[in-house]
């Protein structure tokens, strides 16, 4: 059967990378094919994950080395991809971006549209004494410090209007102590304090009520997965731990008050939607009515696709691999719709259960459903 007389395809799928497609540096086998096969048939993917500290282009032509495929960087939602809608709003004004090394996260922010942005090393530049335990990581902030990337000059006369956390923060002392001193302020303004604050007239105590800057995080994940044999603290660690210094600094009397996208948030899952809508369209000249989430994690791909609720009536599956953090046999405290060996068996079930029957060397055709194919038999 010719491709070009095949029906207009309203199935898509969402993968996440690590432990999906890949791990560490090594295809999964299979992965490579699977997504292959997508390519041939025209049916709309992305790849949805939490990893992130690059640009999208740059992650997603790694990807593709890795997997010896063409991929389109907007078929690419990392954890901070959502970060883009805030550059009409932060755009040309000051940010503090947190996460990365040297100046990895300074170059990303600039390429998202970020035009103001300055780091925690920056700050410590300027005034050395914010940091109480500079003894270790010293060297690296005097490396790395721009006094020139502050707008004003000068600290005291800069307004920081948000906080950005990119990445893990790699020297949590100073972060947290730059953060706090931040989220204290008056207007933004390290070295001033709001007199708003502990005011109970106010919502929460007037804490975060003087025009501070807000704050954003982008990855919910508490630990992850490398080398070691345990996992080791990730970004969501550390918000965790700056929730836990805001609450004893407000006495109690606050909760620290903060933005959050990454998997499995539900403004991650309208983004990655949105991207997968848009692609089908301007590149497929297709829509969508179904995607199938293929992850590895249940706390995060599987709870996400589970409880997320399309605003466009678009159906959201998940579907469960078993060649990354789930392990084999065990119950997953969120359960997925199917749970799958590898990709390729998570894709060629969803397939199926669509009544896509395919094969590679002929094409393929859409025949009505058949008990067969809706229980996962082979075709």
């Amino acid at each position: 059967m010719s491709m070009d007389s095949a029906p207009n395809r309203t199935v898509a799928f969402a993968f996440d990378i690590d432990g999906v497609l890949v791990k560490g540096q090594k295809p999964i086998p299979g992965a490579r094919e699977t997504i292959q096969l997508l390519q041939t048939l025209d049916i709309p993917f992305i790849f949805l994950t939490n990893g992130g500290g690059h640009t999208e282009a740059q992650h997603v032509a790694k990807l593709g080395q890795r997997l010896d495929l063409t991929l389109h960087p907007r078929q690419f939602v990392q954890s901070h991809t959502p970060y883009l809608d805030l550059v009409p709003e932060f755009g040309q004004q000051t940010v503090l971006v947190l996460g990365g090394h040297g100046q990895q996260i300074r170059d990303l922010a600039h390429a998202y549209g970020f035009m103001k942005v300055v780091t925690s090393s920056d700050v410590m530049s300027e005034c050395q004494h914010i940091h109480p335990f500079p003894e270790m990581t010293g060297s690296h902030h005097e490396e790395h410090g721009r006094p020139d990337a502050i707008p004003n000059g000068k600290l005291r006369s800069t307004q920081i209007a948000a906080i950005l956390v990119w990445t893990s923060p790699r020297d949590w002392c100073l972060d947290l102590q730059v953060v706090t001193d931040l989220l204290l302020s008056d207007g933004g303004v390290i070295g001033t304090r709001a007199p708003t604050n502990g005011d109970e007239d106010l919502p929460n105590c007037g804490f975060q009520r003087g025009g501070q800057p807000r704050l954003y995080f982008c990855n919910p994940d508490f630990e992850w997965s490398t080398e070691h044999a345990h996992p080791r603290l990730a970004q969501g660690a550390f918000c965790k731990a700056l929730a836990g210094l805001w609450r004893h600094m407000t006495r109690g009397r606050a909760e620290l008050e903060y933005e959050l996208v990454g998997k499995p948030t539900e403004p991650t899952y309208r983004y990655g939607e949105r991207v997968l809508r848009e692609y089908a369209a301007a590149e497929l000249g297709g829509s969508v009515d179904t995607v199938y989430m293929i992850g590895d994690n249940p706390e995060s791909d599987i709870v996400g696709a589970n409880s997320f609720r399309s605003q466009h009536g678009i159906k959201w599956e998940s579907v469960l691999v078993e060649t990354g953090v789930y392990t084999p046999g065990t119950t997953p405290l969120h359960e997925p719709l199917h749970t799958a060996r590898d990709v390729t068996d998570a894709v060629k079930w969803a397939l199926r259960r669509e009544g896509i029957v395919f094969t590679l060397d002929t094409g393929y055709y859409t025949p009505p459903p058949t008990e067969e194919a809706l229980e996962g038999g082979e075709t």
